[in-house]
């Protein structure tokens, strides 16, 4: 049941609601949504309040082609507006690329903003694919070694648990599925802004037959419980942590030569349960997702628990620019460009 409601302090209109998923580790979520009418056309929460719920409409009641049209024009007309001056993703692309160079190396950056683009594109279709066909038509699209697989089980068992640190790639979300066939696994996800695009996030993790933590303006104290838990039950927590966080709470880091603070709640609950930190990167290259495993680290440091994964972070996107999702970031911009 949805209700609404006006903020006495202001004239935001806040919308609640409860929804109920399979998905989800409690079984429900309480959200809120608060909009004051007035919200910026052309940014890219817009963007995504239109496309989103158009894509999932169009996955449950059109043709697989009629289904990605909306899709291919967004990617087309983002690949059109590269040579439009201000293009902020450009921008990105340029930084990250001239940071790569003085590393050794050698990009064109049309071509990763267009392979940028192609992943993103795949996303879609493999999203498209697993709601229409389920799991067992788009498991092979994710490549997990049969090493890197003994290795997570054999700190799973050794330790009781594992965490995996991941940055926002393209395809990491849908790799979870895969992830989640392999070992038993916790996702913890940012849940939308909105609740119209929650139910949409729901609704595919539903379909990856996983089980997810939202936790957008959510209690840290009941976070660290239910990992707490879960890291005890021989299982695996995976959580993406290549946010920028400039709260007097972050850690510093060292990445593309600057200081940058990250968020260490889940370095802190490694270093408390002393269970071992596996960093994760998933690159999109040939239609594949490939899981990318670093060294384990079992450590009672809190700052070189941070850096362990943002050094594999940062050597992983050298590596493999146009994977790195968080090239379309508005901080990660500010920072790449400064």
């Amino acid at each position: 049941m949805t209700t609404k409601h006006s903020s006495p302090e202001s004239d935001n209109i806040i919308q609640s609601e409860v929804l109920y998923s399979s998905a989800l580790y409690s079984g429900k979520i309480e959200l809120e949504e608060k909009s004051t009418g007035h919200g910026k056309r052309f940014s890219g929460s817009w963007y995504k309040g239109l496309i989103v719920p158009l894509f999932y409409w169009t996955a449950r009641h059109t043709p697989l082609l009629i289904a990605m049209l909306p899709v291919y024009f967004m990617i087309g007309l983002m690949r059109l507006l590269y040579i439009m001056p201000g293009n902020t993703l450009r921008d990105s692309i340029d930084a990250v690329c001239e940071l790569a160079e003085r590393q050794g190396y050698h990009y064109k950056p049309r071509h990763i903003y267009m392979l940028f683009l192609t992943n993103l594109r795949n996303v879609f279709k493999y999203y498209l694919l697993l709601y229409r066909g389920g799991i067992e038509d788009v498991q092979d699209l994710i490549e997990i070694s049969p090493s890197d697989a003994q290795k997570i089980e054999k700190l799973r068992n050794e330790y009781g648990g594992v965490i995996l640190n991941v940055p926002h790639n393209a395809g990491s979300a849908f790799a979870g599925l895969k992830i989640n066939l392999t070992w038993p696994t916790l996702i913890i996800s940012k849940n939308s802004s909105t609740i119209k695009r929650t139910k949409v996030q729901l609704a595919f993790f539903e379909r990856m037959n996983v089980k997810v933590l939202l936790v957008r303006d959510g209690n840290p104290f009941e976070l660290s419980r239910i990992m707490f838990s879960v890291l005890k039950k021989n299982k695996v927590v995976a959580a993406t942590l290549d946010k920028m966080d400039n709260s007097e709470n972050a850690i510093k880091a060292d990445i593309f030569n600057r200081k940058v603070g990250f968020s260490p709640w889940a370095a802190k609950i490694a270093v408390k349960l002393q269970v071992p930190q596996v960093p994760v990167y998933f690159s999109s290259r040939g239609g594949i997702v490939k899981a990318i495993f670093g060294e384990p680290l079992v450590t009672d440091n809190l700052e070189k628990a941070v850096q362990h994964y943002v050094s594999f972070f940062e050597k992983c996107i050298y590596d493999d620019p146009a994977s790195w999702s968080f090239l379309a970031d508005k901080q990660w911009r500010r920072a790449l460009c400064n």
